[in-house]
């Protein structure tokens, strides 16, 4: 298994909903196998964590998240 992680600042609601958006594109990329979203909401600091069946399905799925990661955002700061 292999990780990619994604955190963002912003409304903390914000990404709930956005990220919660991009589970169906997410799940149609070949060698996903499932995400983790949590969000401090006092502080408004969120992270994604996406797990990978190889690191060649994580690398082969780095375009599309580079799509989907400021739609997961929806409007908070992709901070890394």
């Amino acid at each position: 298994m292999y990780a990619r992680a994604s955190t963002y600042r912003g409304d903390a609601d914000s990404p709930v909903e956005g990220l919660a958006g991009i589970t169906g594109p997410l799940e149609e990329i070949e060698g996903f196998s499932h995400a983790y979203f949590m969000v401090d909401r006092a502080s408004g600091k969120g992270m994604s964590i996406t797990i990978w069946e190889s690191e060649d399905a994580l690398q082969a799925s780095v375009s599309k998240a580079d799509e989907l990661r400021p739609r997961g955002a929806a409007g908070a700061e992709v901070e890394s």
